[in-house]
């Protein structure tokens, strides 16, 4: 397995923090403004609403807690299925999924958000296998994985690229996280990728 490529420390916590307040700044700029109008207008749907975008933030922080955090206890992927981007167009499925060691669930919960860019009008994510080899499926319209995906998982150059740009951080972060476990990710299809051990055989 190649080495983890070179990476300059700095570049790549300033391209996460671009992304993640990428992926909260709508949602938290649309809180701001429901709440300014609940308070101004006593408006009782407008405050309502600005609970279940709350909520929506919420989700979204404990899914990249989850996913890209460090130490804590991670909950299960299926838990976290609300925080993913376009959320309500996405249904996960993990009823084959026998996984829980921590390295596991924090990489599951990584490739859940690089399987929500790969479902563009929204589908289904499945999950199954175990610790020692598990599988990502994703099936919907125009499904296929992000082209990065393969290209990051053949390429030094293109790993390092994808660090520097939140487009494709996510994609990076998933790809970091199996080498630093010695794990290999698998595109056996455009919608379907393996998660093994090293020494682990199919």
């Amino acid at each position: 397995m190649p080495t983890v490529p070179p990476l300059d420390a700095l570049t790549l916590a300033g391209t996460i923090c671009a992304r993640l307040c990428h992926d909260l700044a709508s949602a938290v700029g649309a809180l701001t403004g429901t709440l300014e109008l609940a308070v101004e207008e006593n408006d009782r749907e407008a405050l309502e609403l600005a609970m279940a975008l709350s909520k929506e933030v919420a989700a979204r922080l404990r899914l990249l807690r989850a996913a890209w955090g460090a130490g804590g206890d991670i909950p299960a992927p299926e838990t976290l299925c609300g925080g993913l981007p376009g959320a309500e167009r996405l249904h996960l499925e993990a009823t084959a999924w026998e996984a829980n060691a921590p390295a596991s669930l924090r990489l599951s919960c990584s490739l859940l958000l690089v399987a929500a860019a790969g479902l563009p009008r929204g589908g289904t994510i499945k999950l199954s296998g175990t610790d020692q080899l598990f599988r990502v499926e994703i099936a919907g319209q125009r499904a296929a994985w992000p082209a990065p995906l393969a290209e990051c998982l053949h390429s030094e150059d293109a790993l390092v690229a994808a660090c520097k740009t939140p487009r494709s951080v996510a994609i990076a972060l998933a790809c970091l996280h199996a080498r630093a476990q010695d794990r290999i990710i698998l595109l056996d299809s455009t919608t379907h990728l393996s998660v093994r051990q090293e020494d682990v055989l199919f």
